[in-house]
């Protein structure tokens, strides 16, 4: 096969911004729970977009439930983001 790590990926990830604009991106632990991050590379990776903003949604509505019966204090917001990883060779390989 050819290709497996010099290509061009799509891949999409969720930002956690909150109320005064900060942004972080949402990783999975290896219980399976969300938490920010500022590490990008290290986020959760979804494939299809409309996957990536269903996942947001559902956390959108969780967290504004959450903020509604004051489990947490600052209202956050999930968007969905676009990541654009492209590997290419610094020079031409030989054959």
């Amino acid at each position: 096969m050819a290709n497996e790590v010099v290509n061009k990926k799509e891949n999409y990830i969720l930002v956690q911004v909150d109320e005064k604009g900060v942004e972080t991106a949402l990783s999975i632990d290896y219980r399976g729970q969300f938490f920010p991050s500022v590490n990008t590379s290290s986020a959760y990776k979804v494939v299809e977009k409309d996957k990536a903003d269903k996942l947001a949604s559902r956390l959108n509505a969780l967290n504004e439930l959450n903020h509604e019966f004051g489990i947490v204090q600052e209202l956050m917001t999930i968007k969905v983001a676009k990541e654009i990883i492209d590997i290419n060779y610094t020079e031409e390989p030989q054959v």
